[in-house]
């Protein structure tokens, strides 16, 4: 064994060096490098750090020649290995391509890759952080909303599906951040607001997502939180004809059935809609959409084709992108309903009134999503100073959705060891959700000598949204314990009561309910144009870029809504099924008529926003440079509505301006690392049914209503980041932000006109916001670790009611409370363990992500604030090159089945424990309001490339 080690040791010699790409020094990770002494050859692959190594070669003179995909295969470099000693050799590689004009190639130039993505980073003038399409490729997610939550100081809001729909940046609340396509803002399909719902964008069209977290003047002023700006594909330089085939199950329904309904039984348009000013009669609300039934969905299916080339000698590049997925998703869902009134708050181990809740929903969904994406791109260089872009796109997002509710009206006995019900309702609501986006847009660039040039954008968009006859159908019946056989028990908390323990229960009757329909639809659609001028100049004796220019924007939205209740036509009609039970509006609750004639949620909305900008951007040395300048943003607003002549707020005009500046400092300490400055001003328009006293009863539990009085929010943001790039996947960027909300605006629950819980808009007072933020990735060998963490803290104070129990005959009065802001999480946190093998082709990823607690809604009352709980999210991908042309994938989202929770801070030891206890609570010290489970979803499938 000794004689053996010393000969491996005297024969420990190495020959190392990196790999690069001659123009632009980046590693060719993969290339091959070969080395041949006589009979002996090896070969290696170049690492994810660039670098190759052979070790333990025999001193002597070899020859060593590397050859890689698209590149010219090197001549033979003579290389000496000496005794115990390292030789080194680095090459720098040419690429294949042919005279063509540098202009054109840089147009043209592919940011699909990593290497971009940093390159990306390093080189702007912005704080950003971007996603390559490589990284979403072999990333857990298939959806932009999915691939967002990997991004430092991002955090989302989920839908009905568990998958992520919104944003949240730095803390700011989703109405604080922006969704561009290729640069230029979008209408939203959202029924109320303006934020874009990032789930109705398949991934497999993105060449890469930017997250831009500080804005200079020429960009518009409404991203205070940050600014997503998906880059779509552009046109390859050669012919490309790639795509994928998969499919995918939900666990979900390994545990239970799928309901669906037949969707090709629902009206498009209202009665109202087809005959105008007419009475509705019966008849018109056929029942078969309400008819359920359940079973075993089919796999999901999923498809994705892209083609590209360019032609007439590469000057013309077109590339066409459609993506089609079919998927079965849902979730179990507890929810208790808050009352209408809130009680005393409690002294001594009392509970808070607000928390014994008499009302909670059990429900069930299930969602069969359609999506559909297509995107095409053609440029064209007219000559190496003119160039022109068509883009269009179209993205659509149809879910049919059955949601099954079981209504537990809470009685005063205990069944179970849990509190339970006097009466139990069913309701089935059959609901047909629409979405679509469609955007076109032209754009041009020209030289028009050395010193001036110009770029100009028109962009024609429209988002339609469309919920054609939500139907619900209810029935109920009574529940009583059995009094034959139960017996009484002290009551937990309440000295001197009993409460009656049942063994059993008996069951009444189950009665027909009503039934409601209702239509909702509403299309926002925007004109814009942009122009900008620019100097490429000199200042005394150091070269300034000045820019000047203006947009404007043409916005119109029309709402719709229209709204029927058919009450039973018997009093206690025996429930037997849906088609025989009977309905009239000959009673005091009918609405043969609709609402469509009286309600505030029938509106046009008008706007127009028009910028103007001037900056600098001044290079002081080589290492340090300033961009510097202001805008001005003129908004002009005018809605009206059907409300009554006598509502206030039922029309308005609204004007008003902003001077917006910034300044981005960026010193450059080396070619890797830099240092990163900025201030800029910006502002939050109020969504436009923020505006509209209408309460839209369409969302899941609570009435969302808007308020007249809303003023718009002005915002100073500071921001600070240090930068590093030391590898070609490794980087390290840590900083610090701080931003400054004049009127803020919130969802405040209130008192609606009908006495029941609503959200509302609100302005209450100045708020700050400041952070750390930090992201970083390492590779060592085939091994890497991506992590990111932001802290954020948040402030604002404001007035809440507050009765304390027994003091001053219960009397009410008012607290300041200071709390953090809506939708802001102090602790944000992802760490993803990757495998990356360059010569099995394999590349895998183990993704956890966590995200602290947040207010999700604010209460007007001192306390009562309802928080969404901490959660920890575990994902994982995997994929296998198959030669040149195939890779297959795996992707499991979800694996600890994490819930969505709700939750008030308040005393809840005994709805936690005892007989009285509530279902899904899960701590004395909180009361768990909403309770939701998703469970795991896998997806499998190939990628190809012909």
């Amino acid at each position: 064994m000794l004689i053996a080690c010393g000969i491996t040791m005297a024969n420990a010699q190495t020959i190392k060096g990196k790999v690069t790409d001659a123009k632009n020094g980046e590693a060719l990770i993969g290339a091959t490098v070969h080395i041949e002494q006589g009979a002996v050859k090896r070969n290696t692959i170049v690492k994810l750090d660039g670098t190759y190594t052979f070790k333990e070669i025999p001193t002597g003179t070899y020859e060593l020649q590397v050859s890689y995909l698209g590149y010219k295969t090197t001549k033979k470099y003579t290389v000496t290995v000496e005794k115990d000693k390292a030789a080194v050799l680095n090459v720098a590689m040419a690429d294949n391509s042919t005279s063509l004009n540098e202009v054109i190639v840089a147009e043209h130039a592919g940011k699909e890759t990593d290497n971009s993505a940093r390159a990306d980073e390093k080189n702007s003038d912005k704080t950003l952080n971007v996603v390559s399409a490589h990284t979403i490729a072999i990333s857990p997610d298939v959806l932009v909303s999915n691939v967002l939550t990997r991004v430092s100081g991002i955090s989302v809001d989920r839908g009905n599906t568990g998958d992520a729909q919104h944003v949240i940046i730095r803390g700011m609340d989703k109405q604080y951040n922006t969704v561009l396509i290729n640069g230029v803002k979008i209408p939203s399909p959202d029924n109320k607001n303006r934020y874009v719902p990032l789930d109705i964008f398949p991934a497999e069209l993105i060449e890469s997502i930017e997250v831009i977290k500080s804005l200079t003047p020429d960009m518009e002023g409404d991203g205070t939180g940050g600014v997503v700006n998906l880059v779509m594909k552009t046109a390859p330089d050669k012919l490309r004809i790639d795509g994928y085939l998969g499919t995918g199950y939900s666990q979900l329904f390994l545990d239970r059935g799928f309901s669906s309904f037949n969707t090709s039984t629902v009206n498009s348009k209202s009665p109202e809609e087809l005959s105008p000013n007419a009475t509705a009669q019966i008849s018109d609300f056929p029942y078969q959409n309400l008819v359920t039934k359940t079973g075993t969905p089919p796999p999901n299916a999923d498809f994705n084709l892209t083609i590209g080339d360019r032609f007439l000698n590469k000057k013309l590049g077109v590339v066409f992108s459609g993506t089609y997925r079919n998927d079965y998703a849902g979730n179990n869902t507890f929810q208790v309903v808050q009352s209408n009134t809130v009680g005393p708050a409690p002294v001594g181990s009392t509970q808070n009134s607000e928390t014994n809740f008499q009302d909670a929903y059990l429900r069930q969904y299930s969602s069969q999503l359609s999506r559909l994406g297509t995107m095409a791109s053609i440029d064209y260089q007219i000559d190496k100073n003119n160039s022109i872009n068509l883009f269009g796109t179209y993205l659509q997002l149809d879910e049919y959705r059955v949601r099954q509710t079981e209504d537990l009206v809470y009685g005063g006995y205990s069944y179970l060891g849990y509190h339970y019900t006097y009466s139990i309702g069913n309701l089935t609501e059959t609901r047909s959700d629409l979405q679509n986006i469609y955007n076109a847009t032209l754009k041009g660039k020209h030289k028009l000598n050395n010193i001036f040039s110009l770029d100009w954008t028109l962009a024609n968009s429209q988002a339609t949204h469309k919920l054609p006859d939500i139907a619900e159908f209810q029935t109920a019946y009574n529940t009583s314990p059995d009094y034959t056989t139960g017996h009484n028990e002290p009551t937990p908390g309440s000295p001197g009561n009993s409460t009656f323990v049942t063994p059993d229960i008996v069951k009444g009757p189950v009665y027909v309910g009503n039934e409601s329909r209702e239509w909702d639809h509403n299309t926002d659609k925007d004109f814009s144009g942009y122009l900008n001028l620019h100097a490429d100049t000199k200042i005394f004796g150091h070269r300034a870029l000045f820019s000047a220019g203006g947009m404007f924007r043409h916005k119109t939205r029309d709402n719709f809504v229209d709204k029927y209740s058919l009450p039973n036509a018997y009093d206690q009609e025996v429930y037997t099924s849906v088609p025989a039970a009977t309905f009239s509006f000959n009673t005091p609750t009918g609405n043969p008529a609709g609402s469509f004639a009286t309600s505030a949620g029938v509106y046009t909305f008008e706007e127009n926003v028009q910028g103007l900008y001037a900056m600098v951007k001044f290079f002081v040395n080589t290492r340090l440079d300033i961009t510097a300048g202001l805008r001005a943003e003129n908004t002009y607003q005018s809605y009206n509505s059907n409300a009554p002549l006598i509502d206030t707020g039922r029309s308005a005009t609204i004007t008003y301006s902003d001077y917006l500046p910034s300044v981005n400092i960026k010193y450059a300490i080396s070619d890797i690392k830099a240092i990163r400055a900025s201030y800029f001003e910006s502002l939050l328009r109020p969504a436009f049914a923020d505006l509209i006293p209408y309460a839209d009863g369409t969302q899941e539990t609570y009435d969302v209503r808007g308020n007249y009085n809303l003023q718009h929010t002005n915002v100073h943001n500071f921001d600070l980041r240090y930068e590093t790039f030391p590898g070609v996947f490794d980087e390290f960027l840590v900083g610090v932000f701080f931003k400054y909300l004049i009127n803020p605006i919130e969802q405040q629950f209130v008192h609606s006109v009908a006495s029941q819980i609503a959200l509302e808009p609100v302005n209450l007072g100045d708020a700050h916001n400041f952070g750390f933020e930090f992201s970083g990735k390492k590779f060592f060998g085939d091994i890497g670790v991506a992590a990111n963490y932001t802290y954020t803290n948040s402030m604002i104070t404001s007035s809440k009611s507050l009765q304390i129990q027994g003091q001053n005959n219960n009397a009410v009065f008012s607290k300041d409370q200071t709390r953090p802001l809506q939708g802001q999480a102090a602790n944000l946190g992802n760490v993803s363990l990757l495998y990356k093998n360059t010569r099995n082709g394999i590349d895998a990823q183990l993704a956890l992500s966590y995200k602290g607690e947040s207010i999700q809604a604010v209460s007007k009352y001192y306390d009562l604030d309802t928080w969404e709980k901490a959660s920890t999210n575990l994902d994982f991908s995997a994929q296998k090159s198959l030669g040149n042309r195939f890779i297959v994938f795996v992707k499991v989202n979800n694996i600890l089945n994490t819930p969505y929770e709700l939750l008030i801070k308040q005393n809840n030891t005994y709805n936690y424990t005892g007989i009285l206890k509530y279902p899904y609570q899960e701590s004395p010290n909180y009361t768990t309001v909403e309770y939701d489970k998703y469970y795991a979803r896998y997806n499998l499938g190939v990628r190809f490339k012909l």
